[in-house]
Parts: C-alpha cells; structure tokens; sequence
C-alpha cells in the first residue's frame, strides 16, 4: 500500500489513479479516503489523489499537537509522493479549510480550488454544535460516530459498511483534535491571498453553510458557485454525478482540461 513517509511525521496513506491534471481530494475528520469513492470516475480525464488524514484510517499515529498548518503540509508531502507539482485542490467540509491552509500556503502547487461545503471559520450556532459533538463523540463514542458517519454518507449497504470500517481505525484523541482544530480554524484576514480560480460548490438544502459564499466571492476574484439540487451537506457521496460533472465543467472553462 501507497504511504508518504517522512522522518519524524506519520505516514500518510493515499491513492492514486488515472491520468491528467492531478486533482488532491481531502476528506472531513475520519472519513478518510473513501468519501471519494466516487470521484474516481473523473479518472477518464484526471490523476484522482485520495489520502486519509493523520490519525484516520491506514495513516499513522502521532503525539504531536495538531495543527492545520501541518494538514496542508500533509498535502503537499502527498503530492510529493506523487511527484505532483501542481494540482487542483479539492477539499469537502472540514477539509475545505485545509484546502484554504494549503492555497494560502503553496500558492505555487495551485492549479485551482474547489471547495464542497467549504466554509473559512465557524460562526454559526450549529456549525459549532457539529464541531463540538464531534469532539465529545470522537473521545466518548467513536464508534456510534462512525456508524453516524458512514450512514450520513451513504445509502449503499456496502459502501457505508467499509467507511465504518476505515472510521473505526482512527485514532479517538487525533480524530477529536482534528475536529479541535476545524472549530478554531478561520482564514478570514487571509482569503484574500489566495490567487488560484476557485469554484464553491453547496447543497441547495445547505443552508447554514451557504452563506459564508459573499466574503470568498469579495475577496477572491475568479470565483463561481455552484448548488446541487435537492442536497444538504453530503455532496460527494450523495449526489456523486452532478458534484462530478461541475467540477469537470468548471475544469474545462477555466482550461484545467482541455473542453470536448
């Protein structure tokens, strides 16, 4: 199995498939690599990168504090390991934040920015919630949590049968600190920074989140949204073929791929 190793990190466990413009999804807390499971069929025209945060799944253990600087560099050293210079990074929820950490950061490894539900800090009241009961969950309750998220995520028996299985291999005390990080996380005074073509796209049921659209669509110029009819928050996993089909749309407008 494919692992970014380092001294003095954890190993980090990907993979990859297909060809083309490298694409690096990066999943919420615990969910890991296979809340992409979908995505791969963009492979026809893209090198699909998928990865499992420090801590969840097959990537390894550390004690080190958590920080989200150290989740964007994360990206990088998979993309490293794939000998990927510049790539479009995609990132879902709370890994849209290590999305933003990663534009800001290496500007010069981003090709463009996609964010799923992304948001660039917690302020509102059940946005907070969901952080704070998934704190308590990871430390009390690790394994309803993974049986919440993996029916959440998908409908299929099977599909969600083998995300609880990479769920429960987290480690309890990263998995609560990642979420740690993601409640305390703001890129606000930064977004303007980020220089990459940047498309947003949210459940038209998403309401909570769909508002933190008008700071990014004023700080950073090229941005488009997008809604996906009839979705709340799981756009990935629960609507895969239209979340599919913007992202590769928006690819070719802005000459990622080349247009048909």
């Amino acid at each position: 199995m494919p692992f970014s190793k380092e001294k003095g990190e954890p190993s980090i466990y990907y993979e990859t498939i297909g060809r083309g413009m490298p694409i690096i999804f990066i999943p919420p807390p615990g969910v890991g690599h296979l809340t992409f499971r979908y995505q791969v069929s963009l492979m026809d025209e893209c090198q699909i990168i998928t990865f499992d945060i420090r801590g969840d799944g097959r990537s390894g253990r550390t004690s080190i504090p958590m920080a989200m600087e150290q989740l964007a560099y994360d990206v990088k050293r998979v993309l490293d390991a794939n000998h990927v210079g510049k790539a479009v990074i995609c990132g879902y929820s709370n890994g849209a934040s290590i999305a933003q950490e990663f534009a800001i950061n290496y500007p010069e490894r981003t090709a463009g920015l996609i964010l799923i539900g992304g948001f660039y800090a917690v302020r509102s009241f059940l946005l907070e919630k969901e952080y704070q009961i998934g704190i308590w969950a990871a430390k009390n309750l690790k394994t309803s949590l993974a049986a919440g998220l993996a029916k959440n995520h998908f409908t299929n028996k099977q599909a969600a049968d083998e995300l609880f299985n990479e769920i429960i291999r987290s480690d309890a005390k990263m998995l609560a600190s990642q979420y740690h990080v993601g409640l305390h996380y703001s890129s606000t005074d930064r977004l303007h920074q980020i220089k990459a073509s940047l498309l947003l796209i949210y459940g038209a049921k998403d309401y909570y989140i769909q508002s933190y659209q008008y700071l990014f669509r004023k700080l950073i110029p090229k941005t488009e949204v997008a809604y996906v009819h009839k979705m709340k928050h799981q756009v990935p996993t629960k609507s895969p073929h239209e979340c599919n089909a913007l992202i590769r749309e928006w690819m070719r407008r802005t000459k990622l791929i080349a247009s048909h």
